[in-house]
């Protein structure tokens, strides 16, 4: 189970970034999720801009998504007491890790890679993350391995996870459900219908992130998605600045956005390979959303359904397996 969730995580983040902030429009056009779609050097940014994309990318290479989960999972099974400074040096060991193999960082790192490039700190990090009314979803996307571990340090240890990088309430509360949902589905089973009252039996959220959660419950099913849904699941359509990227009709790099639609599509998915779907069909800021939810769900049913080429052509698959099994012999016993 344990290195279906991996690989799963990959394969989402993976396949997600070569559409990553697509028109979920042109997705819906352009991908039938029977090859890799290579789109980096189509995302709508200035020209000088577009090297953060594309310098170094290569079909089939996972992003920071799946590198810092890695690193949390890292610290776990590193027995050292858990901790935000624990966690910035295992990911940055990860990193640097990549770098050593590959020859140069991992694409996909927003302010992190400030503090990699040593352009900042990493207090200075979590001082420009700590008041944004949109922080990066980074809290969410490596937090679904905090889902297996005992019920009563979820919550503690998801606050940390936040608290590493975006000391930022709704970056907080994401990283919360995240792993929340995780343990829902991957250990308790339970009924994708109930996720959403799940985490508000779980997690205790702000009025914000609350009444968000209450609308996006109450959105029908995915196939049936209304403009005006579509709009309460990931906010104004289109993307409007300062939320990122500006000016696509997507889900946007945000944390409370991206944690609705995850939820969203959980409800949702029938398995691993439908939740990737649905995840790259909204549209936007789509490795994130694909692997939180492929990685999800392949912890529950599997990766049979994921299409071989995809499970083939994924990158560092042993690697992926011998840190899945020191995480299973380690934590998850």
């Amino acid at each position: 189970m344990i290195k279906e969730i991996l690989i799963g995580t990959a394969i989402g983040d993976a396949f997600g970034a070569g559409v990553e902030f697509q028109d979920r429009n042109w997705i819906r056009e352009h991908v039938d999720f029977s090859r890799f779609v290579n789109a980096r050097g189509q995302i709508k940014v200035a020209k000088e801009k577009k090297e953060i994309f594309t310098k170094n990318y290569k079909e089939w290479d996972y992003t920071d998504d799946t590198e810092m989960t890695i690193g949390l999972i890292n610290a776990l099974i590193s027995k050292e007491p858990f901790s935000e400074d624990l966690l910035v040096r295992k990911w940055k060991e990860e990193y640097d890790k990549g770098i050593e193999i590959k020859g140069h960082g991992r694409n996909g790192h927003g302010s992190m890679s400030w503090y990699y490039s040593g352009y900042k700190t990493i207090e200075e990090v979590r001082d420009f993350q700590r008041d944004r009314p949109n922080p990066g979803n980074a809290p969410a996307m490596r937090a679904v391995f905090l889902g297996l571990l005992d019920e009563n340090l979820i919550n503690e240890y998801a606050l940390i996870n936040a608290n590493a990088t975006h000391p930022n309430i709704n970056a907080i509360l994401s990283s919360q459900c995240i792993a929340r949902a995780s343990e829902y589905i991957i250990v308790k089973k339970g009924d994708p219908a109930n996720i959403i009252e799940y985490c508000f039996d779980k997690v205790i959220l702000n009025d914000e992130y609350k009444s968000y959660l209450i609308e996006v419950n109450k959105i029908g099913v995915y196939e049936n998605l209304s403009a005006e849904e579509l709009t309460i699941l990931c906010g104004n359509q289109p993307i409007e600045a300062p939320y990122f990227l500006p000016g696509i009709n997507g889900v946007p790099s945000d944390s409370k956005f991206t944690t609705g639609a995850v939820l969203y599509i959980l409800k949702n998915a029938t398995n691993a390979f439908d939740a990737l779907k649905k995840a790259v069909l909204l549209g936007g800021d789509v490795d994130s959303i694909a692997s939180i939810t492929a990685g999800i769900m392949a912890g529950r049913f599997g990766l049979k359904e994921i299409p071989l080429f995809m499970i083939n052509n994924i990158e560092n698959s042993s690697y992926l397996e011998e840190i899945a099994n020191s995480f299973n012999e380690k934590i998850y016993k």
